[in-house]
């Protein structure tokens, strides 16, 4: 996925489904809030490792993800 960018230049966070969020956490992956690419070997509490895909120091393991709400609707 592509990066996405608001207005003021700020990078619009993904967000994703239950779904994808409890197979993240059974396979310990995450996911890059900024193109969306999940990532391997990922701990459930990670904040802010570098995605491999973009660059960006926006990959949250799974359980983050879920305390952080950033689960779609």
């Amino acid at each position: 996925m592509a990066i996405e960018y608001g207005k003021s230049g700020k990078i619009v966070a993904k967000r994703f489904t239950l779904e994808e969020i409890e197979q993240a956490s059974e396979n310990m992956t995450g996911f890059c809030r900024a193109c969306g690419e999940e990532a391997a070997c990922c701990e459930p509490d990670a904040r802010n490792y570098k995605c491999e895909a973009c660059g960006a120091r926006q990959v949250f393991g799974a359980e983050e993800l879920f305390l952080m709400g950033a689960v779609k609707a």
